[in-house]
């Protein structure tokens, strides 16, 4: 599943690519690698290439694992120094979690839950206070059918630390996710239950995350990036049979190169 959705953000990649002569585009576009920790039980960490990239055209982007058009905001281009700012995109993006039932002997006997691609909405209203973005996704291929309402609340900091060119965007939220969504990822069907794996039926979900993105400017041409996200999970995640952790974490790294 990793493989299909480094070839369809390459599709995508391609695609800005063929636009990127446009005066109005922007395109950062490099090597990146992903890490997953995830909470199943005697599930290693994975690590991954994966392309980080930036492409805006027009209303129309693609950051990372998101594609985006921007329907309203309260004006054009980034807001001045004490103004406050407000948008509404419709988004899609990949969820990562699922596993293989053969990532662990724990997972033995389990079917293999798939990743997915979400779309829905996003709302976000942004100042020098910092900026406040709510979500709500469903899942567009029928694989989970479940939703989820993501809000979080990030501040960006410019040169800290007095590092010119270096800019830090601590972030913390909650993400709340429907029992369909929760039991297709973290539920045991009565088919699956074992000795030691009872059938397991969780409902709806609540997930609290903490993370930041930071990118550091080399030059006019090239920029490096990195994002961690911590997510604390929800009592009826953690109380699942095949999960062995109360947490799990997602980290990127890349450089990108301007064009």
């Amino acid at each position: 599943m990793a493989a299909k959705r480094t070839a369809l953000l390459f599709l995508l990649l391609f695609c800005a690519g063929a636009l990127a002569e446009d005066v109005n585009t922007t395109l950062l576009l490099g090597p990146g690698v992903v890490v997953l920790s995830k909470p199943y039980a005697g599930k290693h960490a994975t690590v991954y290439p994966y392309p980080v990239s930036l492409f805006i055209y027009d209303r129309f982007y693609i950051a990372i694992d998101t594609v985006g058009y921007r329907l309203l905001a309260s004006q054009r281009g980034l807001p001045e120094p004490g103004q406050t700012y407000w948008y509404f995109d419709a988004i899609g993006k990949w969820r990562s979690d699922g596993y293989d039932s053969d990532d662990s002997d724990e997972l033995d006997g389990m079917h293999n839950r798939h990743q997915t691609f979400d779309v829905g909405g996003e709302f976000g209203v942004s100042g020098d206070w910092g900026s406040i973005t709510t979500s709500l996704v469903s899942d567009a291929l029928g694989v989970d059918n479940g939703q989820e309402v993501r809000v979080v609340y990030s501040k960006p900091f410019k040169n800290p630390f007095d590092v010119n060119n270096l800019k830090i965007s601590p972030s913390v939220g909650l993400a709340w996710q429907s029992d369909n969504l929760v039991d297709y990822y973290y539920g045991v069907r009565n088919d699956e239950a074992r000795s030691g794996r009872p059938a397991y039926d969780p409902g709806q979900a609540v997930n609290w995350l903490w993370g930041f993105d930071a990118n550091y400017r080399l030059n006019d041409s090239w920029t490096l990036m990195t994002g961690f996200t911590y997510y604390w999970l929800d009592n009826d995640i953690r109380h699942s049979p095949i999960v062995s952790r109360n947490y799990s974490i997602s980290i990127i790294a890349g450089v990108m190169y301007k064009f």
